[in-house]
């Protein structure tokens, strides 16, 4: 059952981070603008604003802030007497 654990928490970190660091880095990236040149002209319009590149970076952030808060340690309960 540990290893269950073990794995679905490497996965889960996983996917924190690589998800975190592709939205925050790609759209200010050159791969951007190639991969814009795959998809129709109206949607490219969209999708090259600053500020929607910008909230594509800060949903990234968002991933990594959240690994950073499941990272921290936990404290034990206090119990009063």
């Amino acid at each position: 059952m540990r290893a269950v654990r073990f794995v679905i928490i490497v996965a889960y970190v996983g996917y924190l981070v690589n998800v975190g660091l592709l939205m925050l880095l790609l759209p200010w990236s050159a791969a951007w603008s190639t991969i814009l040149t795959w998809i129709p002209y109206p949607l490219v319009t969209v999708l090259d604003l600053p500020a929607l590149r910008g909230l594509i970076s800060g949903f990234g952030l968002l991933h990594l802030l959240l690994l950073a808060a499941e990272m921290m340690p936990t404290r034990p309960a206090q119990h009063s007497p």
